[in-house]
Formats: C-alpha cells, sequence, structure tokens
C-alpha cells in the first residue's frame, strides 16, 4: 500500500504510542481492501424516511426495505421487499433508490482509507473522544462533488472504524445540507460493515425546499457468489 509520503504528522496516538498516522492509515486501508475482496455481499437493507417542514415537525414518512447484493462498491441487484407511505411526501423522497452505473469509475466511492483513494486526501487525527480511540479527520485534496469530507472515530488497537460522519466536500447542485453518519459497525461474513446509519439533508430552489431525515438499518449479510459480469447470474 501507498504511505503517504506528504504526510510528515506523526500524530499516531495509537495502542503504540509510537505508531505514526500513516501506519494506521494503513492498517484502515488494508481492512478496506479486504472488504471489497468479498466477491459479493447480499444484505436486507430497512429505511424510514421523514420529511419535515420548517420547524422540524414530520409532514411524512416512508418505511421500505430491500434486498440488495453489493459487489466490491456497486450494486448489482436490488429488490424492493417492504413499503408504506404516511402523510405527505414530495416525489424526490419517494423515489427508488438511484444506484450509481456498473460501467461508472468507482474510485470517487470508495472510502478516503482505501489505498486507491488515499492520496486525494489530507489527514489529521487527535486523541479520543476516549481512552483507545482516535478521531481522525479528512478531507479531499481539492473539493469535489463525489468526494467526502468528515471525520472516523477508530479503534487505534484494532485498526476499525467504530463511527464515520461525512458529507459532500463541495455540495452538489439544490443540495443546501447533506450529513451521512454512520453509527455502528459489526463484524460480518463479510467483514467489518456498517449497520446503522443516519442521513440529514434539505435542499431546493427559492421557496421550495425539501427537508428530510433517514435512519437505515443493515442487516443479514451473506456472502454470495460473485454475479457473472455478462448475465448477472449467480
Amino acid at each position: 500500500m501507498r504511505v503517504l509520503a506528504l504526510l510528515p504528522l506523526l500524530l499516531g496516538v495509537s495502542a503504540r504510542a509510537d505508531a505514526p498516522l500513516d501506519d494506521l492509515l494503513q492498517r484502515l486501508g488494508e481492512a478496506e481492501e479486504r472488504k471489497l475482496a468479498v466477491p459479493a455481499c447480499r444484505t436486507v437493507e430497512s429505511s424510514v424516511t421523514e420529511e419535515l417542514d420548517k420547524e422540524g415537525k414530520v409532514t411524512g414518512r416512508l418505511t421500505r426495505s430491500y434486498e440488495v447484493t453489493r459487489s466490491g462498491t456497486t450494486v448489482v441487484a436490488r429488490k424492493r421487499l417492504s413499503q408504506k407511505e404516511e402523510g405527505d411526501l414530495t416525489s424526490q423522497l419517494k423515489a427508488e433508490p438511484k444506484d450509481p452505473p456498473k460501467d461508472e469509475d468507482d474510485k470517487a466511492r470508495l472510502s478516503p482509507f482505501h489505498p486507491r483513494a488515499r492520496a486525494d486526501y489530507r489527514f489529521d487525527s487527535a486523541p479520543g473522544p476516549s481512552e483507545g480511540l482516535l478521531t481522525v479527520k479528512f478531507a479531499p485534496v481539492k473539493a469535489d462533488k463525489k468526494r467526502m469530507k468528515g471525520q472516523a472515530v477508530v479503534d487505534a488497537r484494532a485498526g476499525k472504524v467504530m463511527t464515520l460522519r461525512m458529507s459532500p466536500s463541495d455540495m452538489p447542485p439544490m443540495l443546501d445540507e447533506l450529513q451521512m453518519d454512520f453509527l455502528a459497525y459489526a463484524e460480518t461474513p463479510c467483514e467489518q460493515q456498517p449497520t446503522r446509519m443516519k442521513i440529514v439533508g434539505s435542499g431546493g430552489v427559492l421557496l421550495y425546499k425539501v427537508r428530510f431525515r433517514t435512519e437505515v438499518t443493515v442487516t443479514g449479510h451473506q456472502k454470495v457468489d460473485a454475479p457473472d459480469p455478462v448475465t448477472g447470474a449467480r
């Protein structure tokens, strides 16, 4: 794995007091490589999306679940299992999830800690929020709508991300706010994976604004064979 040659900061306050930050980044990158080396992973994603008025009152709610199969960073199959609508929701929030095209360059979808992405980011770290944990901040060298900035709380001894908060480093058009919190991770048959997420956002034009929040839980991780690149069959 490439070492961050532009990072002379020896801030690796890990279980080994003399370990530099780039050593911790390397271990985090290796964990990302192991995760993406899984041929494919099938999960059940359950979400609750709420639309909010300007005072923060819930005006509508959408509850749904999908069986999702991912190979690397690509969604290769998505099947809706359930859906329930309550109240009033704008059409944008009711739309089916839009997965990136399968032939799109996946580099922008990689974790900032992945070896292929690390050179595009700046990193810094600080002790805490509690003993044995580090807060690792990251931002792309050049702001980009597809690349995130944020921070991760890391178990320094194990070299594992515990929580992650991020938002676009350059906010896309029509969006005023978009923040994603990965609140929990677990060891699964598909390596360490996020199991609970929260997304908060708002956007629109002029007087027409949409405010929403979404909570997602991911369960039932199964390692499956990679799909055939031509037929999609497994």
